[in-house]
C-alpha cells in the first residue's frame, strides 16, 4: 500500500513539473490550486484567419410605388387596411408564397371611396420579385373591398386614394 501511495505521489509531481506553482494561500485540500493568468503582451498580427470571403450584400429596400395624381390614403383608410391586415397576409401567403416561398414585393392599390365605404380596388402599380405577385394582386383586388370597412365615425371624402402594401417572407 505504501509503495502505491509513493508511486501516485511521484506521478502527481511529474505531472506538475514545468507548470507554474500555485499560490500557497489558495491551495487547500478541497480546493484545486489556482494558476496565475497569463496577461503578458501578445503580437497576434502574424496569425492567419481561416474565414471565407464575405458574400455580397443582397439587401434591396422595397420601393415606394407612385401612382400619378392620386393622393395617399387618409389615416382612416389606412387604419381600415391595418385592422384587416389578415386579408392582405392571406392573399400573400396563399396566392404568392405557395408558388414562390421567397416572394418579395410591393403593390400600390387605388381605392375608390364613396358614401364612407370602399367601393372598388384596382392595382395602380406593383413591383414583385416573381410572377407569383400577379396572383396576390388579383386576390387583393377581389377581397379588399369586402374586408376594409371604414368606421361610422370615419369621414373619408369621396375619391380615389393610394394604399401602399409591402410584402416579404416572415
Amino acid at each position: 500500500m505504501r509503495k502505491t501511495l509513493l508511486l501516485l505521489t511521484a506521478l502527481n509531481c511529474a505531472a506538475c513539473a514545468g507548470s507554474p506553482t500555485p499560490d500557497a494561500k489558495t491551495q487547500t485540500p478541497d480546493k484545486p490550486p489556482q494558476l496565475a493568468a497569463d496577461t503578458g503582451p501578445a503580437n497576434l498580427s502574424g496569425l492567419k484567419a481561416n474565414i471565407g470571403n464575405a458574400i455580397p450584400d443582397t439587401f434591396t429596400p422595397l420601393p415606394t410605388l407612385r401612382v400619378e395624381k392620386i393622393p395617399d390614403a387618409p389615416a382612416a383608410l389606412m387604419d381600415a387596411a391595418e385592422r384587416e391586415e389578415g386579408i392582405s397576409r392571406f392573399c400573400y401567403q396563399e396566392f404568392g408564397q405557395k408558388v414562390d416561398p421567397k416572394l418579395i414585393g410591393a403593390v400600390a392599390l387605388v381605392v375608390t371611396i364613396d358614401g364612407n365605404a370602399v367601393q372598388s380596388v384596382r392595382v395602380g402599380a406593383d413591383d414583385w420579385s416573381s410572377k407569383a405577385g400577379k396572383a396576390v394582386n388579383s386576390c387583393l383586388v377581389q377581397k379588399a373591398p369586402q374586408a376594409w370597412k371604414l368606421l361610422p365615425e370615419d369621414h373619408v371624402k369621396p375619391g380615389k386614394y393610394v394604399v401602399q402594401l409591402r410584402f416579404k417572407p416572415s
